[in-house]
Protein backbone atom coordinates (compact mmCIF):
# COMPACT_ATOMS: atom_id res chain seq x y z
CA UNK A 1 0.00 0.00 0.00
CA UNK A 2 2.20 2.56 1.13
CA UNK A 3 4.59 4.00 -1.50
CA UNK A 4 6.91 7.15 -2.56
CA UNK A 5 5.55 9.86 -4.29
CA UNK A 6 6.99 13.48 -5.36
CA UNK A 7 5.08 16.59 -4.56
CA UNK A 8 4.99 19.11 -7.59
CA UNK A 9 7.81 20.51 -6.11
CA UNK A 10 9.59 17.70 -6.66
CA UNK A 11 10.16 16.36 -3.03
CA UNK A 12 9.34 12.65 -2.27
CA UNK A 13 7.14 11.70 0.40
CA UNK A 14 5.29 8.69 1.44
CA UNK A 15 1.85 8.38 0.16
CA UNK A 16 -0.12 5.71 2.27
CA UNK A 17 -3.82 5.74 0.11
CA UNK A 18 -6.56 4.28 1.64
CA UNK A 19 -10.00 4.13 -0.50
CA UNK A 20 -13.85 3.78 -0.05
CA UNK A 21 -13.27 -0.10 -1.50
CA UNK A 22 -11.05 -0.76 1.99
CA UNK A 23 -13.64 0.59 3.99
CA UNK A 24 -16.22 -1.76 2.32
CA UNK A 25 -13.39 -4.39 2.36
CA UNK A 26 -13.90 -4.00 6.35
CA UNK A 27 -17.58 -3.68 6.28
CA UNK A 28 -19.53 -4.64 3.08
CA UNK A 29 -22.96 -3.46 4.16
CA UNK A 30 -21.63 0.32 4.16
CA UNK A 31 -22.86 1.88 1.01
CA UNK A 32 -20.26 4.27 -1.20
CA UNK A 33 -21.41 7.33 0.67
CA UNK A 34 -21.15 5.62 4.18
CA UNK A 35 -17.53 4.51 3.12
CA UNK A 36 -16.65 8.06 2.09
CA UNK A 37 -18.11 9.34 5.45
CA UNK A 38 -16.13 7.11 7.35
CA UNK A 39 -12.98 7.68 5.64
CA UNK A 40 -13.11 12.05 6.03
CA UNK A 41 -14.18 11.33 9.72
CA UNK A 42 -10.49 9.16 9.80
CA UNK A 43 -8.81 12.35 8.19
CA UNK A 44 -10.22 14.60 10.67
CA UNK A 45 -9.54 12.38 13.56
CA UNK A 46 -6.12 11.33 12.14
CA UNK A 47 -3.00 10.67 15.33
CA UNK A 48 0.10 10.36 13.49
CA UNK A 49 1.09 8.20 17.07
CA UNK A 50 -1.39 5.11 16.03
CA UNK A 51 -1.62 5.65 12.46
CA UNK A 52 -4.32 3.83 10.07
CA UNK A 53 -4.76 0.43 10.08
CA UNK A 54 -7.91 -2.27 9.69
CA UNK A 55 -9.09 -2.29 13.49
CA UNK A 56 -9.08 1.39 13.47
CA UNK A 57 -11.12 1.44 10.29
CA UNK A 58 -13.55 -0.91 11.94
CA UNK A 59 -13.95 1.19 15.22
CA UNK A 60 -14.28 4.25 13.51
CA UNK A 61 -16.97 2.53 10.83
CA UNK A 62 -18.85 1.10 13.72
CA UNK A 63 -18.76 4.53 16.04
CA UNK A 64 -20.21 5.70 12.39
CA UNK A 65 -22.59 3.35 11.70
CA UNK A 66 -23.55 0.24 14.44
CA UNK A 67 -24.06 -2.98 13.39
CA UNK A 68 -27.45 -3.96 14.64
CA UNK A 69 -26.90 -7.55 16.56
CA UNK A 70 -29.76 -9.58 16.23
CA UNK A 71 -30.21 -11.89 19.39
Amino acid sequence: MAHMEKDLQGNWFLSDPWHIEDIQDVRPDLTEAQALHVLIAMSDNFDANNGINWDYINDMASSLFPIDEED
